[in-house]
């Protein structure tokens, strides 16, 4: 029994310092201007998983956290394909159900980024589109960025 305990004892341990090193090398990537949508939706899968395994160190992850993630990885890869000239490009960035479980959680995002004028000409569409045009493609980001390590910084506490 006492054997049992020291190995889940180092697993919890092992998880933990895991979980760790994902939260500091998004903290990095986020100081370093090299955060990738990719890299917010698989951070999210993780958080979820954890989530729903309960896993030691994940006590302070909800639902509603891991859906701004999704909503996050949304939106920056909406700034991705704008770089390459694909903002429209339905197929690869448009339709946010392949991306996330509420809308509600874009369309705030998305309402408070066009306060600020960092999108205009925003249009959603009852099949799951949502389009807009990014005015100020630095200050998205930044923007961003921000929400992402603000939301990192909460789940850490």
């Amino acid at each position: 029994m006492e054997i049992l305990q020291k190995i889940f004892g180092e697993l919890i341990t092992i998880n933990l310092l895991m979980s760790v090193k994902e939260f500091t090398e998004l903290l990095e990537k986020i100081n370093n201007n090299t955060l990738t949508s990719t890299e917010i939706a698989a951070f999210a899968g993780m958080l979820q998983e954890n989530m729903y395994k309960r896993s030691p160190g994940f006590e302070n992850v909800s639902k509603d956290d891991v859906q701004w993630f999704q909503t996050y990885s949304f939106v920056l890869n909406k700034l991705e394909l704008f770089y390459k000239g694909e903002i429209y490009d339905i197929k690869s960035g448009g339709d946010w159900r392949q991306a996330m479980d509420d809308v509600s959680k874009l369309k705030l995002l998305v309402d408070e980024l066009e306060e600020k004028k960092l999108v205009n000409e925003v249009a959603w569409f009852i099949d799951g589109i949502s389009l807009y045009n990014i005015t100020e493609p630095e200050m998205y980001k930044k923007q961003i960025f921000e929400k992402v390590r603000a939301s990192l910084e909460k789940i850490m506490d």
